[in-house]
C-alpha cells in the first residue's frame, strides 16, 4: 500500500513546496507533480498515476481543485480508482475523504462535489454578467495584454496590429512574433480589431 501525493500547478513558475509540504505532512512518500493547467485535457502526471495504482493505495491532494477540472472530471478519477481498489483523499476539503468504506464520506462526496460545480458555474455567469455590463457602457477593455507601451514592446505591439491589418492569421503573428494567441487576441480587442 502506497500513500501518493497528487500536485499541480497552472504553469512551470508556480511553486510547489506548499502542496509538497502538506502532502508530506499527511504521510505521501509518493509524489506525481504536474505543470500544466486544470484546464487541459492532457495531464500525463496524472494519467501516469492512475495507471499505478494499485488496492489499497491512498491518493491524496492538497485541494480538490488540483485534481480535476469539473464535477465530471472529478468522479471519472474517482470511479478509475475505484475499480483499481484505491482510495482518494483531500486535505483541504475534509468533506472528500474517501480513504475507508464509509457510505456517508460517499454521499457528501457526490453533494459537495455537485455543489462546488454549481458554485463555479455561478462565479463564470456572473463575471460573464458583469462583463457584458461593463462593455455596454464601454468601460470593458479585457484582460491586459503583455505587451505594454514603451520601447520595445510598443513596437511589438505596433509591428502585430500592422500584420493583422495586412491580412496575416493570428497562426503566423504567434510565430513571427512568439506572442500567445490570448494576449494577441486581447490586443486587437483593445485596438477595436476584434469583438
Amino acid at each position: 500500500m502506497r500513500t501518493i501525493g497528487y500536485i499541480r500547478v497552472s504553469s512551470e513558475g508556480q511553486n510547489i513546496s506548499r502542496q509538497k509540504k502538506s502532502l508530506s505532512d499527511n504521510g505521501c512518500t509518493e509524489f506525481y507533480i504536474e505543470k500544466i493547467s486544470g484546464a487541459s485535457m492532457e495531464r500525463p502526471k496524472l494519467n501516469e498515476m492512475l495507471d499505478s495504482l494499485n488496492t489499497g493505495d491512498v491518493v491524496i491532494v492538497h485541494e480538490i481543485s488540483r485534481l480535476s477540472r469539473s464535477t465530471k472530471d472529478l468522479l471519472t478519477i474517482v470511479e478509475i480508482m475505484k475499480v483499481k481498489g484505491a482510495k482518494l483523499k483531500s486535505i483541504t476539503d475534509s468533506w472528500l475523504d474517501l480513504s475507508d468504506d464509509n457510505p456517508m464520506s460517499e454521499l457528501l462526496f457526490t453533494i459537495f462535489s455537485g455543489l462546488a460545480q454549481f458554485e463555479r458555474e455561478m462565479i463564470k455567469q456572473r463575471q460573464k454578467e458583469g462583463i457584458e455590463i461593463a462593455k455596454s457602457e464601454g468601460k470593458y477593455r479585457g484582460k491586459k495584454t503583455k505587451l505594454i507601451e514603451g520601447g520595445k514592446e510598443e513596437q511589438r505591439m505596433k509591428a502585430i496590429i500592422a500584420a493583422y491589418k495586412q491580412g496575416k492569421s493570428i497562426n503566423d503573428i504567434r510565430m513571427t512574433f512568439r506572442v500567445g494567441t490570448g494576449t494577441i487576441y486581447r490586443l486587437l480587442e483593445r485596438e477595436g480589431l476584434k469583438e
